[in-house]
């Protein structure tokens, strides 16, 4: 390691972002505890999308600065310089790891603070708004707690001791490791590759691909199920906080782990680069709508989670279980984003021109609107399926591996088939949908249509732009998807969750439920619609939003 580059103030102004875009991004682990002192797993889980948030919104600022870096190491071609300056950013990640690990006492406090927040005035926004008031920030200060509270975390009735599954410790310290490096990685490559980078920029996902493969599969399904059972008083509230604090030492472990992965991640990404630029995938867009269409629809399984949640009061199992459609998702995004990326680099490279890239995207959101009304029409069918892999995961104590596989037999795929329902609207109302809140069903309109077109939008303002802009612009798709964030941060995802627990806690019918789930499913429709219309506007503040930061820096 060369200290020396420390002396670079725009370094350690990088390193300070990254260690909060994983100090906010490790601290969901807060959320279990708080959910199980609170009862309300779902609305738990939306505060930490909060945190999310603002996680985004450090992305937008350090990647796109590191990009820098990248940018002097190909016109150098110092890219040795490059890897040392990106292994100090590993650093800074785990450094945020580890506070966020002696913080967990204090934001499981936050946690509790705004769940009772949210409760007390219907709403995400209105307790946000309440944070800046002498009162907010008084209660903020009484949150604070010692970190030496870690010790009684560890602690336990020797009546009921217990032993955490190795596998889902290792398994958490692994993910980290090579989520802590996946961007990093990418941003590597992509100087090695100038004349790729957009293609290896977007194959970031490659190696945060089996990142999601373990949380989803081998981490959370277990967590969940331990949270739910706690909620449900069936084992002390000690084991999700003993759960909790190894996790959130397991991260820090596994950010430190990064410096290792971080070259094992290169090769990667410099293989399918290579590959995919000789290829020649790039042409075949179809390919690109059909996965879209995929993927749109299995979006809409965030519904169908919910309503089976209230069906079989085990809501942490299944949003456990909706991270692995989640996964598919993200897998088929990071098999199209970066042959869309290959795309764009075919126009740097001129064989051919910005201009043929608007038609084929205005397809592939197309092709998202597709998936949604598909995910509408199959929306009774994934209700059934949810709840029927609840029961099988939770009869399986959380191994999401042993329940996939059992789906590798051909007697259990009956099973599958038996969940299919006609398309159907739940027999419900024009009353049951007049029962939601109206603002939270337009958010969630405005959250899709600027979603959709995040990535897109990031790929045509690098084809218009030249020189050094071009690899900024890819890296501001988080201008347009911070947007979507925010809004379904503090609207959309707060009222579905709290919702949610007023329909497992008995205070809301399961047909209001049921009702917001279909609301949301047609809203995503008219919201793959609206991204026609955003798409254009979208590339326009990318395009100024790149020109301000290569201005600044």
């Amino acid at each position: 390691m060369q200290f020396h580059l420390l002396s670079d103030g725009r370094l350690l102004f990088i390193m300070a972002l990254a260690a909060v875009v994983s100090m906010l991004t490790t601290l969901n682990i807060a959320s279990r505890p708080a959910a199980i002192r609170t009862k309300q797993v779902a609305l738990a889980m939306a505060v930490s999308s909060v945190f999310f948030m603002f996680t985004r919104f450090a992305n937008l600022f350090y990647l796109p600065i590191l990009a820098t870096y990248v940018d002097e190491a190909t016109r150098t071609g110092q890219t040795d310089v490059l890897y040392q300056q990106i292994q100090w950013v590993v650093i800074g990640s785990a450094l945020g790891a580890f506070i966020s690990w002696i913080l967990l006492p204090t934001f499981t406090a936050v946690y509790e603070k705004g769940i009772s927040g949210i409760s007390t005035r219907g709403s995400m926004l209105k307790m946000l708004l309440a944070l800046p008031t002498p009162r907010g920030i008084k209660a903020l200060i009484k949150c604070l707690r010692s970190p030496f509270e870690l010790k009684d975390w560890l602690k336990e009735d020797p009546q009921q001791k217990f032993v955490l599954p190795k596998d889902l410790l290792l398994w958490n310290i692994f993910a980290t490791a090579i989520w802590t490096v996946g961007a990093l990685a990418a941003l590597q490559v992509s100087a090695i590759y100038p004349r790729l980078e957009a293609t290896s920029v977007l194959l970031s996902g490659l190696v945060n691909s089996f990142a999601a493969i373990a949380f989803s599969l081998f981490v959370d399904p277990k967590a969940a199920v331990i949270t739910d059972q706690a909620v449900a008083n069936q084992r002390p509230q000690s084991h999700v906080l003993k759960m909790s604090y190894y996790l959130g030492l397991g991260n820090f472990i596994g950010g430190l782990l990064g410096l290792a992965t971080f070259p094992v991640a290169i090769k990667m990404i410099s293989w399918a680069t290579e590959n995919l630029g000789s290829a020649q995938m790039a042409e075949n867009m179809w390919m690109v709508i059909g996965l879209n269409v995929i993927v749109c629809t299995l979006m809409c399984t965030a519904f169908a989670s919910r309503v089976s949640a209230v069906i079989t009061r085990s809501v942490a199992t299944a949003l456990a279980i909706y991270n692995v459609f989640f996964l598919i998702t993200r897998l088929m995004g990071q098999v199209y984003a970066p042959i869309l990326g290959a795309v764009r680099d075919s126009v740097i490279n001129g064989t051919s021109t910005a201009a043929d890239l608007l038609p084929m995207f205005r397809w592939v959101i197309f092709g998202a609107t597709i998936g949604a009304v598909l995910g509408w029409v199959l929306l009774p069918t994934f209700v059934e399926i949810y709840s029927t892999a609840i029961k099988a995961l939770e009869a399986r104590k959380g191994s999401m591996a042993l329940l996939l596989k059992d789906l590798l037999y051909p007697r259990y795929w009956l099973r599958v088939l038996k969940c299919w329902r006609r398309p159907s609207n739940f027999g419900l109302t024009m009353q049951d949908i007049k029962t939601l809140p109206k603002g939270f069903l337009v958010a969630n309109v405005i959250v899709v249509g600027v979603h959709t077109i995040g990535v897109l939008a990031a790929i045509q303002a690098g084809a218009e732009l030249s020189g050094n802009l071009a690899r900024t612009a890819t890296l501001l798709s988080s201008v347009i998807n911070g947007v979507a964030t925010i809004l379904a941060s503090v609207v959309v995802d707060p009222t579905a969750a709290k919702i949610t627990d007023e329909g497992v806690n008995g205070k809301r019918s399961l047909a209001q439920v049921q009702a917001m789930a279909l609301s949301l499913c047609l809203g995503t429709v008219l919201g793959t619609a609206l991204s026609q219309i955003l798409f254009v506007p979208s590339v326009d503040i990318i395009m100024l939003g790149a020109k301000i930061l290569d201005y600044i820096f």
